[in-house]
This record gives C-alpha cells, sequence and structure tokens, in this order.
C-alpha cells in the first residue's frame, strides 16, 4: 500500500515524499503556494493572497520571493544582499525577508546594523517556515502571478545567484509578452 502512496504522490507532482513519515518534505514547482499570513516587522499584516492568486488585489498583486533567515546565519548574509541587487534590477518582484522565530527587537537591531531595506515578515512561531518546509537558513522560494511555487531552494553558496537570477527572470517574463 505505501509504495502505491508513492506512485501517486511521484506521479501527482506533490513535492518531495519520504515513505518513512508519509509527509512531504519540500515544495515543487508549480505546486500551489501555502497560505500564510504574518506581520509585517515595521507593523501592519501579510496576507500571501493580497499579493497572488485570484483574490490579489490590483495595486499589490505581482511575482513575490520569500526568503526564510535568522540573525544568526552567515549564509543569508550573503543571499541578502544579492536579493537586495535582485530587488533593484526586477522591482516588479516584491522580495520579502521571513524572519524565522526571533523576537521583533533582536531582528530590528540587526536589519538597521545590515543596512538591509527588503521588508521583514514576522514567522514568530515558525509556521510560515513549517508549511513552506524551510528547515534550514536561507531557504528562497519564488512564488509567482498565479500563486504556484517558481522556484524553491534551500542554503546559499555564491554559485546559486545564476540560478536565482534565472528563477526572477522567469517570474516577469509573462509580463513581457
Amino acid at each position: 500500500m505505501s509504495y502505491l502512496l508513492i506512485l501517486l504522490f511521484a506521479v501527482a507532482g506533490v513535492g518531495a515524499f519520504n515513505p518513512d513519515t508519509t509527509q512531504l518534505e519540500q515544495l515543487d514547482i508549480g505546486m500551489e503556494a501555502p497560505s500564510c499570513y504574518a506581520y509585517f516587522l515595521n507593523g501592519g499584516d501579510f496576507f500571501l493572497s493580497r499579493y497572488v492568486g485570484p483574490k490579489a488585489r490590483f495595486h499589490l498583486k505581482g511575482p513575490i520571493a520569500l526568503s526564510f533567515f535568522t540573525t544568526s546565519c552567515i549564509p543569508c548574509r550573503k543571499e541578502i544582499p544579492y536579493l537586495h541587487t535582485l530587488q533593484e534590477n526586477y522591482p516588479d518582484i516584491k522580495v520579502f525577508l521571513v524572519n524565522v522565530g526571533e523576537e521583533p527587537e533582536l531582528i530590528s537591531n540587526y536589519i538597521k546594523s545590515m543596512g538591509y531595506t527588503l521588508p521583514v515578515l514576522l514567522d514568530r512561531y515558525g509556521k510560515i517556515s513549517e508549511k513552506y518546509f524551510a528547515k534550514v537558513t536561507p531557504t528562497l522560494v519564488t512564488i509567482n502571478t498565479d500563486g504556484k511555487i517558481g522556484f524553491y531552494k534551500q542554503g546559499y553558496s555564491e554559485t546559486d545567484n545564476k540560478a536565482i537570477k534565472q528563477a526572477f527572470e522567469r517570474l516577469i517574463a509573462p509580463a513581457k509578452h
């Protein structure tokens, strides 16, 4: 029976499947992005559905990238500046930093000291990172305007920059035609 389930998940393309736990382990390209809600570090509410999918608000609608990070994450300190550059080069893509499990004051001090200007979402209890299988930081996820996963990557190395840039280009490609 478990082999049949594995086959069904593989054929359906629902994500990596671990037969020992019968749970997904990552998000696959083309999957519907899990809904999520968070507070912005500087106040206000974030609802994914306001940005992507059929109920997106006209003035907010567009592709987004979520970068899950912690203040102690050394690879995050290398990826986030690159995401800043991409945000400047691809202004139609909204990039959000998602802090996992840390106190707002610590995050705020860190963001200021690093000079980051991307909006920060608070995932204080790790619920969003759970939904997005962000077991390591950084985890980067892009979501197209239709609300589908366009790119999913855990960890960071400078060799990832090319793939990340290509993922951003794919997000805006339909808008160019």
